[in-house]
């Protein structure tokens, strides 16, 4: 007997906590050190001009809108420590930006 998939309402309280996952399959271009993924808040209506600003920026691969607990997420590749925290600097100066959370992706070398 094959079970059929039904849509869960908000109502029947099954649902008691959310996983956001980010799967990236893009080569040696992540693999560079240093990486980091920036998750940004932003005004809802700035998203879009939020977007468009961070693509200006060399260092930013993509900005993408999500629906979750962030509005934009956006891989960066910087050549050193000190040029991500200028990218990172200048990412909190974009008009519409109100928050960001910042994960700097770690190389495990075996």
């Amino acid at each position: 007997m094959v079970q059929s998939i039904r849509m869960v309402g908000a109502e029947e309280a099954l649902i008691t906590k959310t996983l956001t996952c980010i799967v990236i399959e893009e080569g040696l271009l992540f693999a560079e050190d240093p990486f980091a993924f920036l998750f940004l808040h932003t005004q809802p209506r700035n998203l879009e001009n939020v977007r468009k600003s961070l693509m200006t920026i060399p260092e930013v691969i993509s900005a993408d809108t999500v629906f979750g607990p962030y509005d934009i997420i956006c891989p960066v590749r910087a050549e050193d420590r000190t040029n991500l925290e200028q990218v990172v600097s200048n990412v909190h100066n974009i008009p519409g930006v109100v928050g960001t959370m910042i994960a700097v992706v770690v190389l495990m070398r075996t």
